[in-house]
């Protein structure tokens, strides 16, 4: 029996989740009362995007354990993966009852409140799980950046500075360049282009740069992204129609997710987590319907050579959420720092009192980068419902606020590379 758990353990380590959902269900069969295989199992099951069936395990897990740090940890980062975030901090709390220094459970807990807009609850969080374990990376980075957000750049660079997590020497990069160092700027942007980093958050500083001081454009992800906005059509032949739609909209509505603190968004609501994850045949058809898309704009562009194109990540996940706005309403201009090629799908669109209104516009400029006067290229795209915008993700994009009481509903998604 033992050998068998620790194989299942070994499944997981190895992410061979398909073997490890068929060795860990023969495992339950024979050993009911093994919590730690049951967890493995729902573990496979998550990552394999079977969430129901990991959200279940769970439950009933602990309906039988209900003060099992472990079930409540997994439970909760489930729930985070869905959009269920006032679900995650219940169960994360009682994970933190049971084990209040966690570090791990301390940093996902300051993640879900930072998504539901608590940030003071979210710094004190991550400031906990960095006094528990100061080597803990995750914290001291999302820490650093809500400080950026708070425009505290001196502390961020600090800590920035102790972590390799995610992007954060690029995260870094930008906090020197809002303090104005050219010099200081430049020399960590060529440490990281040395290093053979690229990412949509470099490209966007770089770009900005060039033109803020008139220097050629190194950027190695793209060094031209207005060329690469694309615009394509989705039709009932794409399997695209207003059945699909409503059921999307509708499902949104029901409120089967928590909306995402959006600081950016103006009269408006965003979606949480990754609708992906959802096993509804009408989301996983949209995705088909997208990825389709994606594969097209690729081989239009399969002889370019921007960063983004010739790099293309070998595995990637695809991630979604809705966004809707009402009246008045507008997102400000931004990036996907984490993506790789990004695009918005329009499901309904206001009337326009104007030929720009509701419209998406882009530009190399945005997050209130300095600009010292100069004046940035910028591309408005007339969208109408049913069309598809992609663009590589270190472009800047806002939308156009209008004056129509209908609502402008939009489906976004990133390509996002694989962690390995």
């Amino acid at each position: 029996m033992e050998e068998k758990l620790e194989n299942l353990v070994k499944l997981y380590k190895e992410k061979n989740f398909s073997t490890l959902i068929t060795s860990g269900q023969e495992f339950v069969n024979e050993n009911a009362s093994s919590a730690m295989a049951w967890n493995l199992l729902a573990l496979g099951h998550r990552h394999t995007g079977n969430i129901e069936e990991a959200k279940k395990i769970y439950v009933h897990l602990l309906e039988l354990n209900p003060n099992n740090f472990l079930l409540n940890t997994n439970l909760g980062n489930l729930y985070m993966s869905i959009g269920k975030l006032n679900d995650a901090i219940g169960c994360f709390n009682l994970a933190l009852k049971i084990q209040p220094n966690h570090p791990g459970t301390l940093e996902a807990i300051g993640i879900a409140y930072q998504d539901v807009g608590k940030l003071e609850e979210a710094i004190s969080s991550f400031r906990n799980a960095i006094e528990a374990d100061k080597t803990h990376q995750g914290a001291r980075y999302h820490l650093a950046r809500i400080l950026v957000r708070q425009k505290a750049y001196e502390e961020a660079i600090k800590h920035f500075d102790k972590t390799d997590y995610g992007l954060s020497k690029s995260h870094q990069l930008e906090c020197i360049y809002y303090l104005g160092d050219k010099n200081l700027f430049y020399e960590k942007y060529g440490t990281l282009i040395g290093k053979g980093k690229i990412n949509p958050l470099m490209a966007s500083l770089g770009s900005h740069a060039s033109i803020r001081y008139g220097l050629p454009d190194k950027n190695p992800f793209c060094s031209s992204p207005m060329n690469f906005i694309e615009k394509m059509n989705i039709s009932k032949k794409d399997g695209f129609d207003q059945i699909l739609i409503d059921k999307i909209i509708n499902y949104h509505k029901g409120n089967e997710n928590d909306f995402k603190s959006q600081p950016l968004l103006n009269k408006g609501e965003q979606s949480s987590g990754n609708l992906f994850l959802i096993k509804l045949d009408f989301i996983q058809n949209l995705k088909e319907i997208i990825l389709k898309k994606v594969t097209q704009y690729r081989k239009k562009f399969k002889d370019c050579d921007q960063g983004f194109i010739k790099n293309w990540p070998e595995n990637f996940t695809i991630y979604g959420w809705l966004v809707a706005i009402k009246t008045g309403g507008h997102l400000a201009a931004h990036i996907h720092k984490e993506g790789w090629l990004s695009g918005s799908l329009y499901f309904n669109l206001p009337k326009k009192a104007n030929t720009s209104e509701g419209n998406i516009a882009f530009s190399v400029d945005g997050a209130n980068y300095p600009t010292d006067g100069k004046e940035f290229p910028k591309k408005i795209i007339e969208i109408e419902k049913g069309d598809i915008v992609m663009f590589p993700s270190s472009v800047f994009h806002n939308t156009i606020p209008f004056s129509s009481d209908e609502e402008r509903v939009s489906f976004a998604f990133d390509i996002i590379p694989a962690k390995t």
